[in-house]
């Protein structure tokens, strides 16, 4: 009886589009996946004078390849995975925004076998983290195809480097730096699939592209000026997270807040909760990442 496959000996890389199994370099530590092939089938299910469904009458049509992947952000990981949520390359540490996106393949390794999912693209990134707790790092993923390899995951170092964490945080808002417990970004690149006369996906495009963020601060003289930062009063913020000579910064150059009031919700602490979106002013876009991975 064969041994069970378990997920602790799974490993996880990204190359460019028809690498081979052999060829990928890219190293991932990642949390949980859920990447998949979803086969979809037709089948005619008319009026035959009896109530048995053949399978005769049964084909496979289109199938779908999407799910999402989980990691704690590191710098290293940062570096390979940015230029594909944001969409251009790195330049001097600086990650900026792209009217497309890359294609790429992803590796998975299923212990009993390798599955290659190719032409992926990141339709959804969310950063979050908390009070004590690592920042984390949600993708999720549309691609086109699923091949299934028995081909040997290549020889590839994990990564070693440590992730960031909430503690690191510096927050700036409106000109302040800010207290926060508990912070979330997205970035939804809003992705969609077409199929035509084919099996898999013949195209995956952007049709448009929003960042939202979510952040809760206590409620004090402090930060009152907070509550009223809608269209009006939107102002620049940023987000920096720094451990030891590396450092990652998230800068908004416009964070639209609607007016949401704090409320009394027991005993304990009033928070002031602050969901809105950034937008771009001017030239400058909504959201630049620069990431310094330098050791």
């Amino acid at each position: 009886m064969a041994d069970a496959s378990m997920g602790h000996q799974s490993r996880l890389s990204m190359a460019a589009t028809g690498t081979a199994v052999g060829s990928y370099t890219e190293s991932f530590e990642f949390i949980a996946e859920s990447l998949r092939k979803q086969q979809e089938i037709v089948e005619t299910n008319g009026i035959r004078g009896t109530r048995s469904i053949p399978i005769e009458r049964a084909r496979d049509s289109i199938y779908r390849v999407g799910g999402g992947i989980q990691f704690h952000a590191t710098p290293s990981m940062l570096d390979l995975i940015l230029p594909r949520i944001m969409g251009a390359n790195e330049s001097s540490d600086v990650f900026a925004f792209a009217e497309t996106l890359p294609d790429f393949d992803v590796l998975i390794d299923r212990v009993a076998k390798r599955f290659v999912y190719g032409g992926c693209k990141i339709g959804r990134a969310t950063f979050r983290a908390s009070a004590g707790g690592p920042l984390e790092l949600d993708c999720e993923l549309t691609g086109k195809t699923e091949v299934v390899s028995a081909t040997a995951f290549p020889t590839i170092a994990a990564p070693t480097d440590p992730p960031y964490v909430w503690s690191d945080a510096v927050c700036t808002i409106e000109g302040t730096t800010r207290t926060v417990t508990q912070w979330e970004l997205t970035i939804d690149n809003q992705i969609n699939s077409r199929f035509a006369n084919s099996q898999t996906a013949t195209d995956i495009h952007t049709e448009g592209r929003d960042v939202t963020l979510s952040l809760t601060v206590p409620y004090t003289s402090d930060e009152v000026d907070l509550y009223g930062i809608n269209s009006s009063g939107a102002s620049a913020a940023t987000f920096v997270l720094t451990n030891g000579n590396r450092s990652i910064t998230f800068s908004v150059a416009a964070l639209m807040v609607p007016d949401a009031s704090p409320v009394v919700g027991g005993p304990g602490e009033i928070l002031l909760t602050l969901s809105g979106s950034a937008r771009s002013s001017g030239a400058t876009k909504e959201l630049v990442i620069t990431s310094d991975s330098t050791a």
